[in-house]
This record gives C-alpha cells, sequence and structure tokens, in this order.
C-alpha cells in the first residue's frame, strides 16, 4: 500500500496533535504572550515544530470571563488549541480545539472540534492570532 504527500502529513499532524492534546496540560510549558480584558494568550513554545513555511503551535487562550459551551451549557473557563500557521500569507487554522472547564486548561474536556482539513484564514491585526503569529513566524 502507498500513501500520498498529503497522507503522511495527515498522519503526522494527527499524530502530533494526538501527542500534544491527548497529554494536555502535564508537558505543556505555557508563557504568556499577552492579555486584554476578556482573555490571557499562552503559548507553549517547545510545540512549535516547522516545515517549510508552514509552523504548528499550541496555544491557550484562558478566558477572563467564562464563556459557555452550546451542547452541554458548562462553562468554559480556558480553550487549547493546535493551529498551523502559514508564515508570509498572513494565514492561520485551527486543527484541534479543546474547551476546557478550568483556567490555564486545567479541569475536565467540556467540548472539542477536530479539524485536520479546515481551510487557512487570515491573521486579523489586533487579535490574538496576531501575536501568536509574530511568534511563530518569526525568522
Amino acid at each position: 500500500m502507498t500513501f500520498g504527500f498529503h497522507t503522511i502529513q495527515a498522519f503526522r499532524i494527527s499524530a502530533l496533535t494526538l501527542f500534544l492534546l491527548c497529554s494536555g496540560n502535564a508537558i505543556a510549558a505555557w508563557d504568556e504572550l499577552g492579555s486584554n480584558e476578556l482573555i490571557t494568550v499562552w503559548v507553549d513554545k517547545a510545540s512549535l515544530k516547522k516545515s517549510g513555511d508552514k509552523v504548528l503551535l499550541l496555544s491557550m487562550l484562558d478566558l477572563k470571563k467564562p464563556g459557555v459551551d452550546p451542547k452541554s451549557k458548562s462553562p468554559v473557563n480556558s480553550i487549547i488549541g493546535l493551529n498551523e500557521y502559514h508564515c508570509g500569507q498572513n494565514q492561520y487554522r485551527a486543527l484541534d480545539v479543546k474547551f476546557m472547564s478550568d483556567k490555564k486548561g486545567d479541569g475536565k474536556v467540556i467540548g472539542e472540534i477536530k479539524s485536520p482539513n479546515s481551510t487557512f484564514e487570515p491573521v486579523i491585526n489586533g487579535d490574538w492570532t496576531t501575536g501568536v503569529y509574530n511568534l511563530a513566524c518569526r525568522p
């Protein structure tokens, strides 16, 4: 059986996602990147993986006021995401996102969205993605 490049790349992303997100907060070394009145943005610099002009990076949003998961109606206090950044194109996409019950990625998983084939979206200046993009894509 032969596998094409996209199949192997999807497997690599899936394996990295499984490793980073299933191991949870236990292995992440979170560094604060910045904050505003709504969120504090954290990144795990050790998770940064470059491949050509694309970068994978695990980030976390700590919500200053809890959100609510629409399905379970449970409070969400933090969001952990594995995002891929397309350097030079000023774009990103979420590959795997977990909604957590407690601050800093602690507690139980309230919900999860896996989207390994999501489309790239623009990084909007002033949004949390700008700071993470700048860290991920700096030379």
